[in-house]
């Protein structure tokens, strides 16, 4: 599949992604749609919401389906389908929270959920988040310490046997992209700042299990792409890519792990 034809694909993919959600978007279920404890709890949050995230879907689709017609670059192509898959994660969040908001004003309210169990502190968010930002922060810190060091263009991708089949520039490459990967877990760290977003996940997953299991993300991902960039300034070679990957698998393990057992009053 080339490069043109995977991004026809991803567009048409969200085209009708944006389609389902608009067709179920005033039917609560456990399957499709825009799930936050605020949507779930509110018939009419759940329309609002789920009809502004199909509207968008499907407007966002025909926008990246004429980029990848216009043959736009495999690197701009994927910046845009990742700002807007974050972009609309945190409108969304911020639409449901206010429409609960604004709904709880009214008789018609349902109960807000209980932001902790009794006599259980809420688990703060911040050290998660810092850590976070400190793992972004130490993985540019060495990009800027070998920058001088680094080829213009710098491998990214590799096969399964290790071996470099990917390039892109050292900005785009070593910068951009994987600070858009780090973004995902520390998004979604950050939109569980509110008791909320708990409502409709599955029982036995609390704020500091999934705070641990973003978080445990974040490290393997930042790993990966340690890996690279010391890979790319010749420090190692590409069979230790490889490993890298291995050790952020068994991190997802250890993650997942984490968010299924842990509870709100454990320590680690």
């Amino acid at each position: 599949m080339n490069e043109k034809t995977f991004e026809v694909f991803v567009s048409l993919l969200l085209l009708w992604a944006g389609l389902v959600t608009l067709a179920f978007r005033n039917r609560r279920n456990r399957l499709i749609g825009f799930r936050v404890g605020y949507t779930w709890h509110s018939e009419r949050v759940w329309r609002k919401v789920n009809t502004f995230g199909g509207l968008s879907l499907i407007v966002y689709s025909i926008i990246l389906l004429c980029l990848a017609i216009y043959g736009v670059s495999m690197n701009a192509f994927t910046i845009a389908v990742v700002v807007f898959v974050v972009a609309e994660s945190l409108i969304g969040t911020w639409m449901a929270e206010r429409e609960y908001e604004l709904e709880e004003l009214s008789k018609e309210a349902p109960d807000k959920p209980p932001a902790t169990e009794v006599g259980i502190p809420m688990t703060s968010i911040k050290p998660y988040l810092l850590v976070q930002l400190g793992l972004l922060g130490f993985y540019l810190i060495l990009v800027a310490l070998f920058w001088d060091k680094l080829p213009e263009r710098v491998a990214v991708h590799f096969s399964a046997s290790g071996q470099p089949n990917g390039y892109m520039d050292r900005l785009s490459g070593l910068v951009v992209f994987p600070v858009l990967g780090w973004l995902i877990p520390f998004s979604l760290t950050f939109l569980a700042k509110d008791p909320g977003f708990f409502a409709r996940l599955s029982a036995g997953v609390t704020r500091r299990g999934w705070f641990e299991f973003n978080t445990i993300m974040s490290a393997g991902l930042v790993m990966v792409f340690i890996s690279v960039l010391i890979y790319n300034v010749g420090v190692i070679s590409a069979n230790a890519i490889n490993y890298a990957v291995i050790g952020l698998f068994v991190l997802i393990g250890l993650g997942t792990y984490r968010l299924l057992t842990v509870r709100p009053d454990e320590r680690l």
